[in-house]
């Protein structure tokens, strides 16, 4: 016997040398070009892991994140085995979980693909009858109704493949066996331009214009690490303003020195796109991260496998290049830092020209300074109400197990403040530790009512999330970095394709779907 583990180019979504579990294991990107016409087909993993519950709603996030990336659907295939008696549980859970996160109108794109179907002869086989006993169910229960014909039932065998691949691997066939092989080729092509042209032909379910929870999950997901590098630059701000009015302050000024101070500091926080993305360990204890370079060596190639949980890699084993959990790592398409501006007011500018300082003008800026360091904290406490009430959304509506990475980045930043000189002095990092103390008490108190079910009077809605991020991007300096990284991580999903070319041999297949100038 011969195992064939590899067919063509190494694909860094699927896993092959563990039986039993999902082939997939996060969703693979594949954008097929032909001609002016793209098609994206979005592999996701199975559901109904075998290695548990937990698994499944892993996967189930990851497909909603993958989903959420893009403006609408065409199709949603679900692939069934055509003799599986026992079609209960995890089809209930799939199309359930589906239909949550987006508008029940979604069903209209739902095709059910049957796989491995030449031995009963490209029929759904046992299964059937189950899938219209569990869609009756769905419509009695649920109010959602899928009409079982033939326009939303395929079959499909994929040993032509297989024998295309053993072929290639020098594996000798009786001409029978070809023939068989080549007539179920045949079927499962006829099913596929089958399936692609009903496809071609539905109305595409919006996403985007749907306000769906996971929109609203994947916003607070995308937010929270970026929310806790603003509080950092907000409380940077507020040290450096309360320096300057202290040093204003002071009785023995020159007014020579007094005129050198005669600013508005500012600390800007922005983002700077990486040529590569790059894979970086936040353990605070790690060997890399206290070398010259926090960066893991990740080959560009390996990149997927590193960080979307192929194999467990970067979730549940070690990195291989540091040592560390694969919890601690993270993926970076961009660096946060700063830049340290003067705002000098004009009027004063003038007046410094002219030596025309005096203690009027002195005391003045002072307000002016403690006006700012005000306008800091009430930004401070904003943000650190929305956080609270974005924490609050993902315990009450986690798909996984609520594991709050606020808190975690907001450790690391807390570490790294802890790392510098005379951190007794670093009025940055007691702040940042007051900040934490705040969150956690309010957690606290969240925690308690959900446990004591006394939160459904408190819960928020999709549409308060999307209220908050408004709120966010209406704050000054702030709102601009947060849609800058917003937009930085929507760019940085397309790392995430696989492009291909279809063959010219498929030049009139295509054609027969769509209208196609040149392939």
């Amino acid at each position: 016997m011969k195992t064939i583990t590899v067919i063509g180019e190494e694909d860094e979504f699927d896993m092959v040398d563990d039986v039993g579990e999902s082939s997939t294991q996060v969703c693979g990107i594949y954008v097929f070009h032909a001609g002016h016409r793209v098609i994206r087909l979005i592999d996701t993993p199975g559901i109904g892991d075998t290695r548990g519950i937990k698994y499944d709603e892993k996967n189930f996030e990851n497909i909603l994140k993958n989903i959420s990336q893009h403006k609408y659907l065409n199709g949603i295939c679900i692939l069934l085995k055509p003799n599986n008696a026992r079609l209960t549980i995890t089809f209930k859970f799939c199309i359930q979980e589906l239909l949550s996160h987006l508008h029940k109108s979604a069903k209209d794109n739902i095709v059910f693909c049957f796989t491995n179907t030449r031995g009963t002869f490209f029929r759904p086989g046992d299964t059937f009858p189950v899938l219209k006993r569990q869609l009756q169910e769905l419509k009695e229960s649920f109010d959602i109704e899928i009409k079982i014909n033939k326009n939303i039932i395929y079959c499909f065998d994929n040993e032509s493949f297989r024998f295309l691949a053993a072929k290639k691997e020098g594996m000798m066939f009786t001409d029978d066996e070809k023939r068989n092989f080549a007539s179920s080729w045949k079927k499962s092509k006829e099913e596929s331009v089958r399936l692609l042209q009903y496809i071609k032909d539905l109305e595409p379910h919006e996403i985007l214009d749907t306000i769906s929870l996971n929109n609203a999950r994947q916003t607070v997901l995308l937010l929270r690490e970026p929310l806790a590098d603003i509080e950092r630059n907000i409380q940077e701000n507020i040290v450096e303003t309360e320096k300057l009015k202290e040093e204003i302050q002071r009785a023995d000024l020159s007014n020579e020195e007094l005129i050198k101070r005669l600013y508005v500091p500012h600390i800007e926080l922005k983002i700077i796109p990486l040529e590569r993305p790059r894979v970086v360990c936040k353990n605070i204890s790690c060997q890399v991260y206290n070398s010259d370079t926090s960066t893991c060596h990740v080959k560009w190639k390996k990149l997927n496998i590193f960080m979307l949980e192929n194999k467990g890699a970067m979730m549940f084993g070690n990195c291989k290049s540091c040592g560390c959990t694969a919890k601690k790592h993270k993926i970076n398409f961009y660096e946060s830092e700063t830049e340290y501006k003067k705002k000098i007011d004009k009027n004063i500018e003038n007046e410094i020209s002219e030596s025309k300082i005096d203690q009027i003008k002195k005391q003045n800026h002072i307000e002016e300074l403690q006006e700012k360091i005000n306008q800091l904290k009430e930004q401070q406490n904003t943000i650190g109400e929305i956080i609270t009430q974005f924490t609050q959304f993902l315990m009450q509506n986690a798909i996984a197990a609520f594991n709050d990475a606020y808190v975690e980045y907001l450790d690391y930043i807390i570490h790294l403040e802890r790392e510098k000189a005379n951190a007794s002095e670093n009025n940055v990092l007691k702040g940042l530790e007051e900040i934490k103390r705040k969150y956690n008490e309010k957690v606290n108190i969240i925690k308690n009512m959900i446990e004591n079910n006394e939160s459904s009077s408190c819960s928020l809605s999709s549409e308060d999330i999307l209220r908050l991020e408004k709120q966010l991007y209406l704050l000054p300096n702030i709102g601009r970095y947060l849609r800058d990284v917003k937009k930085a991580e929507e760019k940085a999903f397309k790392y995430r394709e696989s492009h291909h070319k279809f063959p010219k041999s498929m030049k009139n297949v295509l054609k027969s779907i769509f209208v196609i100038s040149n392939c």
